[in-house]
């Protein structure tokens, strides 16, 4: 019955007005919003015209106005491709550069705050004051001095606790992020970015978003037979939506920003067009938060609007077909402002209650609310508020050269384009030139001859017929030399060439040639090395500040806002370390290297490195490009042999061992300096008797032998005496009772 009164009330006259007017105004907004976008992109034709050459360029393709003339007046039409060896050791280096193997080139590291850390400094020193001030106290005072120096030390420990835990929640923080980053294979994205920004000088990056990414997993089911009863063991395929937040390269051509804005900070709003045909957008239909029976209204209708004609311009260029006219659904994204009114009329058509409630019914005109809103064809597949609280864009953009006046910056085509032409014009010219003066022009007197086949060519063993009447004085034939310009022409290459290395900022000691000027010694090469990357230092700066400190931030804004996980959050700075960690890697190993063999073995200094060097040991095997966790052991590992190792030894046993050592040092001294007196004596006596030191010492030796043989024969003597008498008894003895 309530059901039926419901139906009542929605079927009211009222009712019916009510649902026209949020129709005709919801239908205004939508039409505004393809208004403004199709305003983009007209704005945007010029950028995607040079863009256009820029890519022609790249792929050595004339403009097929200029081939047409070239072939027209019989001229070569060959196109030296040095912009694309340019383009890609230009996107080479900056890739092996910012996403290397081994490292990230980005952390996350507490906020600095130094009255934190000075107040725990200064609680420490109060401590350390209140515990000797507590043992200088009478006992009867005593009690109560160590119970404040107590509550001083609480507090330094309290506040180095809050330190540490800063410390610890940051490191998990970057270990979140990092894991996240690896599941959008992050590093593989912004290569794409540079590629895009090396190309046509903008590359776009666009996150943190939900990710559309489906984990398929294998589930055991027990089925049982109802004939035999017995059971068996079937695996079916289940997906499961990933949750993870992700970052996505956004492809130049099909992004329309605030066309009068020059960076994406002061960009209003964004639209990004997304060409698709039935699959997907019954794929998009299955996607959170877009409303399945809107596109369901547009699959019952048929794409109203063709490719853009830059399709048709990459094919032909690429040398794909040309058929870029088959329809397609435009497909807008929008990302900007809207007043509360219209997110009031957007909420209330796309049924959200929630929403519905939050607006105020008193609504300001001049107040702006961020959204993001999917339109196509007159329907909003999916409304939403934009999803980060800091209501910041969602589109980073890295520009190769910065434009002032454009979002859109110049990449290395645009950069070289005159150096490119003079080396394609100074080319033509010379292979134009080479085919004038490899042979002579020969004139051919008709009145004298005639060809016996018939025709006027040249050829080896030709045949021709003088005509009757001929003069005999006249020539027949005369050649004429071109003169060549091949090495005048070569200069201008060359030159073109050296204008296209400075122009392009790439040396060619940075795309791995030695060049005219380069040193043979490891040092000087090392020295060259680095100064190559100067002119890379700036574009890496760009890139830190305009793509990985805001990619990692919003990311760091995304954990905040919506993971579970309280223990990764905490009040923390994103530290963009592209330039000051990834471009100095020779360098850096070459200081690694002489401070561990300057300081690493000398005990003195040794004791005062982290863990005995282990973190400078770690960072040296990843300035060599190795991977460290193969290479060196673990922190755990680390710590787990420092726990089997012998416990330290005792230093009284030290001390005592060493007075030992000492005594018997200065005994050994002792007998040295006895020694020494001894033969001086000895030299001394050898004088007085005109004798050399050798004699003497002979002299003494004798005498020390004749000695030592008469103790000894004296005592055969007192031994043979003693077995006398000994054995004298023993006769008498003996004789008395005989």
């Amino acid at each position: 019955m309530a059901a039926a009164a419901q139906q009542r009330d929605t079927d009211t006259p009222q009712n019916d007005k009510r649902r026209a007017e949020l129709r005709e105004r919801l239908s205004a907004v939508v039409s505004r919003l393809q208004q403004e976008a199709d305003q983009r992109v007209s704005d945007k034709h010029l950028v995607e015209q040079r863009w256009l050459e820029d890519i022609r360029q790249y792929h050595g393709r004339y403009e097929s106005g200029m081939e047409s003339r070239l072939k027209t007046a019989n001229k070569s039409t060959v196109f030296v491709t040095k912009t694309r060896a340019k383009t890609n050791a230009m996107e080479a280096r900056l890739s092996d550069m910012l996403f290397p193997t081994d490292d990230k080139n980005w952390g996350i590291g507490p906020t600095p705050v130094p009255e934190l850390t000075a107040s725990a400094d200064e609680a420490v020193k109060r401590a350390k004051q209140a515990a000797a001030a507590a043992d200088a106290q009478p006992e009867n005072q005593k009690q109560q001095a160590l119970a404040a120096a107590k509550q001083q030390q609480d507090t330094a420990d309290e506040l180095q606790g809050r330190i540490d835990e800063a410390k610890k929640r940051s490191k998990a923080m970057e270990q979140e992020i990092e894991d996240h980053l690896r599941e959008c294979s992050y590093q593989a994205e912004m290569r794409d970015v540079i590629r895009d920004a090396c190309r046509l000088g903008t590359g776009i990056a666009k996150g943190p978003v939900v990710s559309d990414k489906a984990r398929s997993s294998w589930k055991a089911k027990q089925i049982k037979e109802e004939e035999s009863g017995r059971t068996f063991t079937v695996y079916e395929m289940e997906q499961a939506r990933d949750k993870k937040a992700a970052f996505h390269r956004v492809d130049p051509w099909s992004i329309f920003p605030d066309m009068d804005a020059s960076s994406a900070e002061d960009c209003e709003s964004w639209y990004e067009r997304h060409m698709m045909n039935k699959k997907q957008l019954r794929k998009l239909a299955k996607s959170p938060g877009f409303d399945a029976d809107a596109i369901r209204r547009l699959l019952m209708d048929d794409p109203k609007k063709s490719a853009p004609q830059y399709v048709s311009d990459l094919r032909a260029l690429t040398g794909a077909h040309h058929d870029a006219k088959i329809n397609r659904y435009h497909v807008w994204e929008y990302h900007g402002t809207l007043t509360a009114e219209e997110m009031r009329d957007l909420a209330t058509a796309t049924g959200d209650p929630d929403m519905v409630s939050d607006m105020p019914e008193d609504i300001d005109p001049l107040e702006e609310v961020q959204a993001t809103i999917w339109f196509c064809q007159d329907e909003i597949l999916k409304f939403g508020i934009h999803p980060l609280d800091s209501c910041e864009s969602i589109y980073s953009v890295f520009n190769l050269e910065k434009d002032e006046t454009s979002i859109f910056g110049f990449g290395v085509p645009y950069i070289c384009r005159d150096s490119q032409a003079a080396v394609n014009g100074a080319w033509r010219m010379m292979l134009d030139n080479a085919d004038l003066s490899t042979a002579p022009q020969i004139v051919v007197n008709e009145e004298v001859i005639t060809p016996a086949d018939g025709k006027w060519g040249l050829k080896g063993g030709k045949v021709w017929k003088r005509k009757t009447g001929a003069p005999q004085q006249a020539a027949a034939f005369e050649s004429y030399d071109i003169a060549s310009n091949q090495g005048e022409l070569a200069a201008i290459v060359a030159m073109a060439t050296e204008h296209m290395d400075e122009e392009s900022m790439i040396p060619v000691i940075a795309q791995g040639e030695q060049g005219a000027h380069a040193t043979d010694t490891l040092g000087g090469m090392s020295i060259l090395m680095n100064a190559s990357n100067v002119v890379f230092r700036r574009i890496v700066k760009n890139f830190d500040d305009d793509m990985t400190t805001p990619n990692i931030r919003r990311f760091y804004d995304w954990q905040m806002q919506f993971s579970p996980k309280e223990h990764i959050k905490g009040d923390f700075d994103v530290d963009a370390r592209g330039t000051s960690v990834l471009l100095v890697r020779e360098l850096q190993a070459q200081n690694i290297m002489a401070f561990l063999m300057n300081f690493g073995t000398n005990p003195n200094f040794a004791r005062f490195l982290k863990k005995e060097g282990m973190p400078a040991m770690r960072l040296l095997v990843q300035t060599m490009m190795l991977p460290a966790d193969e290479v060196l052991i673990t922190d755990d590992e680390y710590e787990q042999q420092k726990s089997e190792e012998q416990p330290a030894p005792d230093y009284e046993m030290l001390k005592l061992e060493n007075e030992m050592n000492l005594a018997k040092e200065n005994s050994a001294a002792r007998m040295q300096e006895l020694q020494f007196e001894r033969d001086t004596k000895l030299m001394v006596e050898a004088s007085k008797r005109s004798m050399t030191l050798e004699q003497l010492r002979a002299h003494l030796m004798d005498k020390q032998a004749e000695r030592e043989s008469g103790e000894r024969k004296m005592a055969a003597e007192i031994a043979y005496t003693d077995r006398q008498q000994a054995r004298e008894p023993e006769a008498t003895t003996g004789g008395g009772y005989v």
